[in-house]
């Protein structure tokens, strides 16, 4: 855990209209503060001067820099659920362009994030027993759950041949766009911008198709 972090349990705050704003205020400094600075090098410090908010008053939201990141995480995971839900009557269907828009989608929902996002993967390599890396795998296997759920309803339905190990097939596909916007977007100098992205949708999306289809296009 952080050197500068409190043992003391967090003071449980009445849901007043300013505390909320204070603990907001504090969430949009860590944001700044974890991308800037990485999960390592910040400090508490950096995140109460960015707020322009007391230590004390940190400490009454917060325990330690490890748990603003969790609820940061928190966060990020009710955000990316409500924006990768499958549309109101969207039906199961294989196509190169409803691949490509999906994907291009990811990424910049990924890229909105990526600073977040690149703090998080990296604390939770960093830490084997952590909740870091609990709420890390527990994010992104949900998301592999839900496309190993779609591949075997294409398969059932006879919309595509049947694949050997779907399980893997879907855990292959999710890693590659994956590692693909960890590297490109959330590792880049500078946030990338729409046509990269599109780029970058278009072509995972043309590998997941040949990937799941069989086809060339």
């Amino acid at each position: 855990m952080a050197e500068d972090a409190k043992e003391t349990a967090v003071i449980a705050l009445p849901a007043t209209r300013k505390g909320k704003a204070t603990r907001e205020k504090l969430l949009s400094a860590a944001t700044v503060a974890f991308g800037e600075y990485g999960y390592n090098a910040v400090r508490i410090a950096d995140i109460v001067a960015e707020a322009g908010i007391s230590h004390g008053l940190f400490y009454r939201h917060f325990a330690d820099k490890d748990a603003i990141l969790l609820a940061l995480l928190d966060q990020l995971n009710e955000e990316l659920r409500r924006t990768t839900a499958r549309a109101v009557g969207e039906t199961d269907m294989l196509s190169l362009e409803r691949l490509e828009s999906r994907n291009i989608q990811f990424f910049r929902d990924y890229r909105s994030n990526r600073l977040l996002l690149r703090v998080a993967r990296e604390a939770a390599a960093q830490q084997q027993y952590s909740d870091f890396r609990r709420v890390w795998l527990q994010m992104r296997d949900r998301y592999v759950a839900r496309t190993e759920r779609w591949l075997e309803r294409l398969v059932a339905c006879g919309a595509v041949p049947p694949l050997p190990d779907i399980p893997m097939v879907a855990e292959g596909l999710s890693s590659l766009t994956e590692q693909l916007a960890y590297v490109q977007v959330g590792l880049a100098a500078q946030e990338p911008d729409d046509a990269f992205i599109d780029r970058l949708g278009k072509s995972c999306g043309l590998i997941w198709y040949r990937t799941i289809s069989g086809q060339p296009r």
